[in-house]
């Protein structure tokens, strides 16, 4: 288990801080359920167009529902790009939530993460490219849930097991609303992954592949929360990374699925 440096964890804060979910149905009462993208089923998910994470003054983050396209029946592809504004540059990422929030259960996702491959699946790898955040997770409230698998651009070889308990603040100290792992050595970019989490009243059990990785036992949370996948952009020295302009990363999605727990 390695911690993140202050300074990532600064700028993931105030990156994500201020971001709000969009809305949808609100609801505990969850049905188990298995999407493996032979479409794109806007009964369960919204494309989301709005504001992004990632956000200060060198970089304007946003998504854009046109970013997220169906490259083929099975296989959800969220691209992201990035273009000069004058000293920073503009972010036009993409995000996928659920209509409803769920509760405890096993929420799970199989994909490729952020890169610069043409490639969904192994028959080519890609590099990970600096300026870029893709993850899975459930998010509500401003972190009252948030439950994640990310993987930035400039740590090529690792994911981040992350929960937090409370609302983040803006400022101030915010350590002990944070648990936290950093998997690695591991290439998220070989090809698809099997990125799972088991939330349960008193811990978050995180698999990866089938494996058992970490048990959270601090810092969970309670509320119903929306599931997302997202791929979004920055321009920092910490979390993420400096921008890279002129070069489309593509996120790979091919399966999702819930199944409630108690």
């Amino acid at each position: 288990m390695i911690k993140r440096t202050a300074l990532a964890i600064a700028v993931f804060v105030s990156a994500t801080a201020a971001w709000a979910a969009p809305g949808g149905q609100a609801g505990p009462s969850c049905s188990a359920w298995t999407d493996t993208f032979q479409s794109f089923d806007t009964n369960r998910w919204i494309a989301v167009d709005g504001s992004a994470p990632g956000s200060n003054s060198v970089n304007t983050g946003a998504y854009e529902s046109s970013n997220v396209a169906l490259l083929q029946p099975g296989v959800l592809r969220l691209t992201l790009t990035q273009v000069a504004n004058g000293a920073g540059v503009n972010s036009y990422g993409a995000l996928i939530q659920t209509r409803q929030t769920c509760g405890y259960g096993t929420y799970s996702w199989t994909m490729k993460m952020s890169s610069d491959s043409g490639c969904w699946d192994s028959s080519c790898g890609g590099n990970a490219v600096s300026g870029s955040v893709s993850a899975g997770f459930i998010y509500v409230n401003n972190s009252q849930t948030e439950i994640d698998f990310e993987f930035q651009g400039q740590t090529a070889n690792s994911v981040y097991l992350v929960n937090w308990l409370n609302p983040k603040p803006s400022t101030g100290p915010f350590s002990n609303q944070e648990t936290f792992t950093q998997y690695t050595p591991f290439n998220p970019l070989d090809g698809q992954h099997t990125y799972s989490f088991v939330w349960t009243r008193n811990k978050i059990s995180y698999y990866v592949d089938g494996r058992l990785i970490v048990n959270h036992t601090t810092n969970v949370p309670t509320a119903p929360a929306y599931f997302m996948i997202n791929h979004w952009g920055t321009n920092s020295s910490g979390w993420g990374g400096t921008a890279t302009t002129g070069t489309t990363r593509y996120m790979y999605v091919t399966k999702a699925s819930f199944t409630p727990g108690k």
